[in-house]
């Protein structure tokens, strides 16, 4: 990316999204400095709280970046959410949602940045080209994600040390299909990642992982502008595949 790109880049910033993630850093950081039992039941590990401070800072910008359709997302994510969340669910016994971040999460991104990049938007460079799904294909979804949380559910139930095992599942199989309209660039991924991030705030107050809740509520303010802004998009493009 060139200076040219760089400064185009960092002009299209709008002055809600400036605010959101100020208004993010100004919270963490209070949170960081003057509750700092509050971020994680087992604050023993140090390298555990730095990663969620890490973690609460990187995916509202992460989420941003969807919202204004920039693959960059991917390069967020890869390496300033998903390598501090294995520490996190190690240090928490959420080995379902580790498993997934190895194995799914991670190898998405790299998939996914390289998709992205071939489908640029026609007018501006800095966006890509997104779509929306046919009702009959989000319903088959829906039926693989019920099976998917069921299955991984049981088997959880029978590891020692599983945490909340069905709702850590779920949140798993609504968050890989939420990977997967990702990578694909379907607009109904703002509906996956809305009920993967209410079940995570679930298991953020079940862990007592309390300052993951900033990053929990700010994503959902961003699911609903990115929600709105993408719905433009594809009815200004007619884009239902």
């Amino acid at each position: 990316m060139n200076k040219e790109k760089i400064k185009s880049f960092l002009g299209s910033f709008t002055t809600y999204q400036k605010c959101y993630l100020g208004a993010v850093l100004i919270l963490t950081a209070i949170f960081a400095i003057f509750f700092p039992d509050m971020m994680l039941e087992n604050t023993d590990s140090t390298l555990a709280v730095v990663c969620s401070v890490i973690t609460v800072i990187a995916n509202p910008l992460c989420e941003l970046l969807i919202s204004k359709q920039s693959k960059l997302n991917f390069v967020v994510d890869f390496f300033l959410i998903e390598l501090t969340y294995i520490v996190i669910c190690l240090n928490q016994g959420w080995y379902t949602l580790m498993i997934t971040v190895i194995f799914f999460w991670m190898p998405i991104d790299v998939i996914s940045y390289i998709n992205w990049t071939k489908h640029p938007d026609r007018e501006e460079e800095n966006l890509t080209e997104v779509k929306r799904l046919r009702p009959k294909y989000a319903l088959l979804m829906t039926v693989a994600i019920i099976a998917f949380g069921c299955i991984m559910g049981f088997i959880m139930t029978h590891i020692p040390g599983s945490q909340d095992p069905f709702l850590e599942a779920f949140a798993s199989g609504v968050g890989m299909a939420n990977g997967i309209l990702l990578l694909l660039r379907y607009h109904e991924q703002w509906i996956a990642w809305l009920i993967t991030t209410i079940l995570y705030i679930f298991m953020d107050i079940s862990g007592g992982a309390y300052i993951l809740l900033i990053t929990e509520f700010a994503m959902l303010i961003n699911t609903v502008y990115g929600f709105v802004k993408w719905w433009i998009y594809t009815n200004k493009h007619n884009t239902v595949i």
